[in-house]
């Protein structure tokens, strides 16, 4: 199968973190792309997310770290407390000593939005209520991909881009029997001003507070830290997509199954319990997506990034940042095309180095949902498939040193120096 060594326009669709970051990355690496996304340009989606230096290494490659950080809540450290408030585990989420940069935690409008701004301001076009139907046709031959969009018109790329999430109806159009699978998971929180709290003098936030109902979550959001996240996740069964809705919707619902077990929490909990607003109640099911037998299809014209290819549940908080790595590491290798770095080629070694890579960070999040499990289920799992780590308690662990210091692009670019031989 034989490709051209430069394409002539991507197209991505989904507006998301992984696309906006994809099509930055890729107006850098002076390739013309356009992104489609099927909500409206007004919509607001809510919610924080955990950026780690793995993540912060790739937006500072792409001029958008400093942006970032100026609106964002810096910390490195997410502890375990017990019930008495003793500190039992630290979880390095960042450290610049450590990893080259701290953590953050932004609101998620205003990452897209920063990202939607950079994107824009390199004069990349973004259509909003464009919702991708189909694939019409793949022409390894052209070097070209026709689909559809929802209002009825068809665009034609030479390489289209599923970056449309956990439910990718690119991705269903590849694999249509790989869907995504419950994790048997699920989160229910809301966010309460921190002045609302009862926290003891010296308590370490953002902690994880264990204790018999299993882990509760206390996360400080907002630059100035003064609204805090907070929640438990559990498990539940599956449902519908009707009856996940239906949970949704039923508020108050949520906030009486979180104070089913409210005198079983230390104090700060209770506190945080007592101050939760009713109306802010919401729910994250966690989803993964089965390993797929590539993140392409068979022409190589249409690729799948992030939660697309390969969805991570967020108790380890590497989703989105994955997500990150996936779009730098895409675009490093599409800029780089050439007689003996095909597509093809190419792609069939990206999805290998970044399927070991999301491989590990599975792992780590299954240790970490185990490490969230009531003590009475604990009890039931090998030690060694539980999250802990002394050193890092100590402060000396750098135990995630694989995961915030390894310069992806150092690697990948490596592996074009090695592979591109001129004759």
């Amino acid at each position: 199968m034989s490709f051209s060594s430069r394409l002539n326009h991507v197209a991505i669709i989904g507006s998301g973190v992984s696309g906006l970051s994809l099509a930055l990355a890729l107006s850098q690496a002076s390739i013309a792309v356009s992104v489609f996304e099927a909500r409206p340009a007004s919509h607001d989606i809510g919610g924080g997310i955990m950026l780690s230096p793995n993540a912060l290494r790739v937006l500072d490659s792409l001029g958008a770290f400093q942006k970032i950080r100026a609106s964002s809540y810096e910390f490195d450290t997410f502890v375990f407390k017990n019930a008495t408030g003793e500190t039992t585990d630290v979880y390095y989420f960042g450290s610049t000593e450590q990893y080259g940069y701290p953590a953050l935690r932004v609101e998620r409008k205003i990452l897209l939005s920063t990202l939607t701004m950079m994107v824009r301001e390199r004069k990349v076009d973004i259509e909003y209520s464009k919702g991708f139907v189909r694939i019409i046709s793949e022409s390894s031959k052209d070097q070209t991909v026709t689909f559809e969009l929802d209002d009825g018109s068809t665009r034609t790329c030479s390489l289209l881009i599923g970056a449309d999430g956990i439910h990718s109806q690119v991705r269903e159009q590849i694999f249509p029997s790989y869907m995504p699978v419950y994790s048997g998971f699920t989160a229910i929180n809301c966010t309460v001003p921190r002045s609302a709290l009862r926290i003891p003098e010296g308590y370490d936030l953002p902690a994880t507070v264990m204790a018999p109902p299993g882990a509760f979550l206390l996360v400080p959001q907002k630059q100035d830290g003064s609204e805090l996240l907070i929640g438990s996740q559990m498990r539940m069964q599956e449902r519908t997509r009707e009856g996940w809705a239906a949970l949704r919707a039923d508020k108050q619902g949520l906030l009486d199954t979180l104070n089913e077990t409210k005198d079983q929490w230390p104090d700060i909990v209770q506190s945080a319990l007592e101050a939760a607003p009713v109306d802010n109640m919401g729910i994250w099911p966690f989803f993964t997506v089965p390993a797929l037998p590539r993140w392409a299809s068979e022409t190589s014209l249409v690729v799948l990034i992030g939660d697309a290819a390969h969805a991570i549940p967020p108790t380890a908080g590497q989703g989105v940042n994955q997500a990150f790595e996936d779009a730098a590491t895409l675009a490093t290798l599409l800029g780089k095309l050439s007689a003996n770095i095909t597509l093809e080629r190419a792609l069939c070694w990206w999805q290998k180095y970044r399927q070991a890579r999301v491989d590990k960070v599975m792992d780590l999040t299954r240790q970490m949902n185990a490490k969230r499990l009531p003590a009475s289920e604990k009890a039931k799992l090998p030690k060694d498939t539980i999250w802990s780590d002394e050193g890092a308690t100590r402060g000396d662990g750098k135990q995630l040193s694989w995961l915030y210091t390894l310069d992806l692009l150092q690697e990948v670019n490596a592996w074009i120096s090695d592979n591109d031989i001129k004759d």
